[in-house]
This record gives structure tokens, C-alpha cells and sequence, in this order.
């Protein structure tokens, strides 16, 4: 009688034990890759929530142009202040998120500053400003592996807000200080900011647009009635802000030139024979009047600045010559013999009104034989006019348009 032999159990106990290890560890390592893959979700959607989150609002754009630059070789140095372009323009950056926020570039009008520059960033205890000029303080800047050949980036806290200048003749030339940026201060200016998290955040300030409308007023003083100019810049308007500040600029429009020959219209595009009116020929309102001292005609243009601090100036506009902007005001008799009279004309700013009509007119004939050279005039160009009683005596009324008449004694006999 044959016995089974007792391995054979013992091999199907092993047999089962190694089949619930690898089993063990199949599930082990599916776990394992399943929590990997957690993880690695968790980070993408933990960066994807991370770029959406990220937010900076840029605002408050100030320019200035009165920065020269001053590179040697092999450019000259070249002035910025007299060139109509920006030399240096501040925003703030305000970091809207709860995790802070660092920047890599900065590209203004497409002239860009990346990597930011370690040398032109000043490292400083953080104070609310950065200025990205060489030499220029309050910037943090954090350098990643803390090795200056990292790429630096500016970091702004969460929630806080830095106002950044960049120096158009430094900070964005391109090309190692050889030549400035040129942004024209008649450019609208884009501001693009580029984060770690490769967000680009942009913000374009248009230019306002200024309008010019004028009208007149008449005033009386005395016995003569005289116009003013009344400038209105009210329709200016601007895209994504208000107009802040009117600049008013008059010019006298007399001496210029179309085709070689003065232009007694007044040609507003001869900018280089334009002059000033005298004081003051800058006004600063959005309504302004303006009592010339001369006839015209005039040349004006009006300069808008709006609250995101952007400037944009008008053509020059013309305004025709009125003589009731400068009237006669002043009949002026002398006599220079008994028989000879002088009149002279001056406006109500004190100057000579030329091409005047005055009139003589016999108003007391003693003996019916008075007789004048002559009993309508017109004024010269130093405002005079003169006659000569040629018999009689008497006496004679002198008129020139609305002012007062002045009589006068004659005696054409002497």
C-alpha cells in the first residue's frame, strides 16, 4: 500500500504564498504609481491654479523727458529733453495675489528689458519703489540658487504694490547702453510685464485726443464794445481715463508766409514765423479767454493731459483776424499850425490803427468860405491822418468810425 508524498501540499502552500505576493506587489507598486500620478496631477493643477491665480494690475503711468543721455562712443551724447521723446517713464505694479509674484522682463513699447539685469537692479532693503537705472534704489531682487549668473527676477509681495521707473535712455536700450529708446512723447505707450510663471500682463495707454471749439464774447468798456476769444477744450476726451490739465498756446499769426509772400490769412502750418502775443500766451484751464492786443489773426493749439498722465497736443488751429478784438478807442487831435491838424487813432491797447476812416465835417462856415484840404481821410500805419484848412473860419467836427467826436477851432486865414 503506497502513501502520497507530503511535499506536494507543502508546494501548493508555497505556490499560493508566492501568488499573494505578487499580487502584494502589483498592488503595491499600482498604489505607488497611482500616488505618483496623484502627486504629479495635484502639481499641474496646483501650477495651472498657480498661473490663473497670478495677477498684477498696472497703473498710475508717469513720463518724463528731461533726462540727457550722455553714452560715449560711438554715439554722441544726445538730448532727450529737446528730442519729443520720453526719457523715463514710472508705473505702479500691484500684485492683486495671496503668493507674491516675480518678474522676469519688462518691454515698454516693445523696447525690452530681459532678463532683468542684475547690475541695473539696486539691491536694497524693499521701501515701495524700484527704479531700473543704474544707480537707482528700493529694489528687492531675488536671484534664484543665490548665484549672480541666475536669472534675477524682481519679486512684489503678495498684495503689495512697487512703482517701477525705467530710464528710456538706460534701462531699455538693447543693446549695452550704445543707444536710447526712442518713444516718441506722440507714441501711446504698451506696457507688457512677463512673470516666472510666463503670464504676460499688458496694459496700453492711448493717447487723449484733444478738441479745439472758440467762439467769441463782447464786452463794453466805455463807449467801445470789444471781442474776446473764448477757448474750449471741454469735447477733449481720453480712451480709458479723463482729461486732467488743458495747456493753451496762442500764437500771433501776422508775419507768416504762404509761397514766399505774407499771408494776410494767416498760415497756421509756417509754425517757424509764428510769435508770441505777448503775456500771458499760455493759459492753463479747460475754458480760457483771451482779450488780444493785437487784430490777429492767431494761430492756437491746446495740449491734454489725462489722469493715466499721457500728453497729446492738437495742430495749431486759426483764428482770423477780428478788428473788434483790438479797437479803435482814442481820437488824438493836435495841430502842428494853426491851419494844419493831426489826427492820430490808437486802439484800446494803446497801439496805431492804421487804414482808420476819419471823417471832417464842417460844422460852424462864419463866413461861408471854409474850406479844407481835404474831408475824408484814411490813417497811415502809425495810425495819423492830417489836413489842411485852406480858407475860412470856423470850426469842424472830426469822427472815426464809433468813437466820440472832437470839435476843433479853425482858422484858415493865418
Amino acid at each position: 500500500m503506497s502513501h502520497p508524498h507530503r511535499d506536494q501540499g507543502v508546494s501548493v502552500i508555497i505556490g499560493t504564498l508566492l501568488l499573494i505576493l505578487i499580487t502584494v506587489t502589483a498592488a503595491a507598486a499600482l498604489a505607488l504609481m497611482v500616488s505618483q500620478m496623484q502627486k504629479a496631477e495635484e502639481t499641474r493643477q496646483s501650477q495651472i491654479q498657480a498661473v490663473k491665480d497670478e495677477q498684477i494690475v498696472i497703473s498710475g503711468v508717469s513720463l518724463v523727458n528731461n533726462i540727457n543721455w550722455s553714452s560715449t562712443s560711438p554715439n554722441p551724447p544726445f538730448n532727450i529733453q529737446d528730442s519729443q521723446n520720453w526719457s523715463s517713464v514710472s508705473f505702479d505694479l500691484m500684485n492683486l495675489n495671496t503668493q507674491d509674484v516675480a518678474v522676469q522682463g519688462i518691454a515698454i513699447n516693445n523696447y525690452y528689458l530681459y532678463p532683468l539685469s542684475y547690475s541695473s537692479l539696486a539691491l536694497s532693503a524693499p521701501n515701495g519703489t524700484c527704479n531700473l537705472t543704474s544707480g537707482g534704489g528700493g529694489c528687492t531682487v531675488y536671484m534664484p540658487g543665490g548665484s549672480s549668473s541666475s536669472t534675477p527676477y524682481l519679486n512684489i509681495p503678495a498684495g503689495k504694490s512697487i512703482k517701477v521707473t525705467m530710464n528710456l535712455t538706460g534701462s531699455l536700450t538693447g543693446d549695452g547702453g550704445l543707444s536710447p529708446s526712442f518713444i516718441g512723447t506722440d507714441q501711446q505707450i504698451d506696457i507688457k510685464i512677463l512673470t516666472s510663471l510666463t503670464n504676460i500682463f499688458e496694459e496700453t495707454y492711448k493717447l487723449p485726443t484733444p478738441v479745439i471749439s472758440y467762439s467769441t464774447e463782447t464786452a463794453t468798456i466805455g463807449t467801445v464794445q470789444r471781442d474776446m476769444i473764448v477757448l474750449d477744450g471741454s469735447q477733449s476726451s481720453s480712451v480709458n481715463a479723463t482729461i486732467s490739465n488743458w495747456n493753451w498756446t496762442i500764437m500771433n499769426a501776422t508775419q507768416t508766409y504762404t509761397n514766399g509772400q505774407i499771408d494776410p490769412v494767416g498760415n497756421c502750418s509756417d509754425i517757424s514765423d509764428l510769435s508770441t502775443v505777448g503775456v500771458p500766451p499760455y493759459f492753463n484751464s479747460k475754458i480760457a479767454r483771451f482779450s488780444p492786443q493785437i487784430s490777429g489773426p492767431f494761430c492756437v493749439n491746446l495740449t491734454v493731459t489725462d489722469s493715466n498722465g499721457m500728453v497729446a497736443t492738437s495742430p495749431y488751429q486759426l483764428i482770423p483776424e477780428d478788428a473788434a478784438f483790438s479797437p479803435a478807442a482814442n481820437l488824438i487831435v493836435t495841430r502842428q499850425l494853426a491851419n494844419s491838424i493831426n489826427v492820430t487813432i490808437k486802439d484800446i491797447n494803446g497801439h496805431p490803427v492804421p487804414n482808420a476812416i476819419v471823417n471832417y465835417v464842417l460844422d460852424v462856415n462864419q463866413f461861408g468860405n471854409l474850406s479844407l484840404s481835404k474831408y475824408v481821410d484814411t490813417s497811415d500805419q502809425s495810425g495819423n491822418s492830417n489836413i489842411t484848412v485852406i480858407s475860412g473860419i470856423g470850426s469842424i467836427k472830426i469822427t472815426s468810425g464809433s468813437l466820440p467826436a472832437v470839435e476843433v477851432a479853425v482858422n484858415g486865414s493865418s
